[in-house]
């Protein structure tokens, strides 16, 4: 038996000329699921929500948006039990789009037999309390990461003054959904010379993906003496 996880409908992708994750729809299966989830293929190509903008498209004004073209997956199953030439996709499994990124799996929405979740957490790793593990059904944040002041780019860090906001996409939540963040700094330094922790507040859209208030550093507070 393959050790490989299988990828569900509402998996997490990401394109590399791409600047945000997009869930994937499952359209060409409606028979086998897993968890409740349909079983991805490699003729799903339906990504909704897009990736934001293309990196491939700059203009002077800024990056064009993303149109998702997603050719036919690799790296799948040899066989189906769908029947004809549909395989199911693996965790690895990747594909093109014809604009020119790559699409890959950043979270398969498969959640492991012990009944922990294998979901990635990037930055902040967080469920909505009241979420029970192994609950596919379950409220829950899925992914979450810092962006830049525009929005456009992943960050892992901030200089003193510049402002940044947490990306957030989430599973079984309902829109208008309020999510709050508490955000501290390293070795208990205190954030603006003075505070411990900052609150980080946002609403979920309809989509599932929630942008949290900035947050705004106004002085040197880790500077040394």
């Amino acid at each position: 038996m393959s050790s490989k996880i299988y990828v569900l409908d509402g998996a997490l992708l990401e394109c590399n000329q791409g600047f945000i994750p997009a869930k994937l729809l499952v359209t060409q299966n409606q028979k086998v699921k897993i968890q409740g989830k349909f079983k991805a293929t490699d003729f799903d190509n339906q990504v909704p929500a897009t990736f934001g903008q293309c990196k491939l498209k700059p203009t002077s004004g800024g990056y064009l948006p993303c149109i998702p073209a997603l050719q036919k997956w690799t790296k799948t199953t040899k066989t189906s039990t769908l029947g004809g030439s549909k395989k199911f996709l693996y965790e690895d499994s990747e594909c093109m789009c014809a604009t020119g990124g790559k699409v890959t799996i950043m979270q398969h929405m498969q959640i492991n037999t012990g009944g922990s979740a294998t979901e990635k957490f990037k930055e902040i790793a967080m469920t909505i309390p009241g979420a029970m593990m192994g609950n596919d059904k379950a409220p829950k944040v899925v992914e979450s990461y810092w962006m830049d002041e525009v929005g456009k780019e992943k960050i892992d860090r901030i200089s003193y003054g510049e402002k940044a906001s947490i990306f957030v996409m989430t599973e079984n939540m309902d829109p208008g959904k309020s999510l709050k963040v508490k955000v501290s700094e390293k070795e208990d330094k205190k954030i603006d010379g003075k505070q411990n922790q900052l609150v980080y507040s946002g609403a979920v859209k309809a989509d599932g993906t929630a942008e949290l208030k900035l947050l705004e550093t106004q002085e040197d507070w880790n500077k040394e003496k």
